[in-house]
């Protein structure tokens, strides 16, 4: 009389162990790239609004002024406050442009780093005419 053997298949195969840990490694491969991207595109946000903040408050500051008096200004440096700095990460720039006798467009620029596009900003002021 012959005696078998009843084979115990409980537990896993090295190969499906393999298998499972290298669906792990893509996983968490994936999981670290969008990491990345997420903080990329973080700071490319973080930029483009401090830049949005330095364009609105002056244009609000030219906007207070007598639009007689505005002229149009190169490039500048300048720091999140928007002060004049020579390592400001912002560059700031306006153009003054007269559309009618009586209406002024103001556009300010500031371009920020890393940043595809500057932020631009226009606003029509009403000049009276003597």
């Amino acid at each position: 009389m012959a005696v078998t053997r009843v084979r115990d298949e409980r537990g896993f195969t090295l190969i499906s162990v393999l298998l499972a840990v290298m669906m792990l490694i893509i996983g968490l491969i994936a999981l670290a790239r969008t990491q990345a991207l997420l903080t990329a595109a973080e700071s490319s946000v973080s930029n483009r609004a401090g830049a949005l903040a330095v364009a609105t408050g002056y244009l609000e500051q030219l906007r207070g002024a007598d639009p007689s008096t505005l002229a149009s200004e190169a490039p500048v440096a300048v720091d999140a406050e928007g002060q004049p700095s020579a390592a400001g990460p912002y560059q700031r720039s306006t153009v003054v442009t007269l559309d009618q006798p009586n209406l002024v467009r103001l556009r300010v620029l500031v371009a920020y780093p890393h940043g595809p596009n500057p932020v631009e900003l226009v606003a029509l002021l009403y000049r009276r005419t003597p």
